[in-house]
């Protein structure tokens, strides 16, 4: 049961960062190079998702947040199932979707307010690599999806890439009885 605390608490924790480094970014209108020519800190509206990705479409904030919404409704119904069967859930799997749901959470919050997202970590601005500009909440998801990710290919008990101690014997096990 501790582990859907730290659950809860890691999704509180990604939300009220998220909230207060964008409230204050706009506040302050921020524009401070931290690392000449990698990394600033500038004020950003995305209308959209993610490289302002249908940016032009105007069915895509209702999209956006009925899916975001659709989305946390199906991830709290795993949630209760997993405490109503009483099964103790993966300890790395718990954090990795209590990030992701955090970070749907903040950006979620954006889109009902501001009808768009905040984001203001630019990185790589002035240079020929794609520039990327983000939040905490955008990092939050990225860990949580690159964790799941790891999750199901290394460490479930399912996992594509996991050691199995039940493999077939080789032929020279074989020969010997083993």
């Amino acid at each position: 049961m501790i582990i859907y605390l730290i659950s809860l608490a890691v999704v509180l924790v990604v939300v009220a960062l998220d909230q207060i480094t964008k409230f204050y970014a706009e506040s302050q209108n921020v524009n401070t190079v931290i690392i000449p020519e990698l990394l600033k800190f500038k004020l950003s509206w995305n209308e959209c998702a993610a490289f302002s990705f249908l940016s032009n479409e105007s069915w895509a904030q209702t999209f956006f947040k009925v899916f975001t919404v659709l989305l946390l409704l199906l991830i709290l119904v795993w949630v209760a199932y997993e405490i109503i069967k009483k099964k103790t859930p993966s300890k790395w799997l718990s954090i990795a979707v209590a990030l992701c749901f955090g970070g749907a959470v903040g950006n979620l919050i954006d889109r009902f307010i501001f009808n768009k997202v905040r984001d203001f970590i630019f990185v790589f601005y002035n240079t020929n690599i794609f520039p990327a500009i983000f939040n905490v909440a955008d990092i939050a998801l990225v860990v949580g999806v690159i964790m799941v990710c790891v999750y199901l290919l290394f460490l479930d008990s399912d996992a594509i890439f996991k050691k199995r101690t039940n493999e077939l014997p080789t032929k020279k096990e074989e020969e010997n009885g083993n």
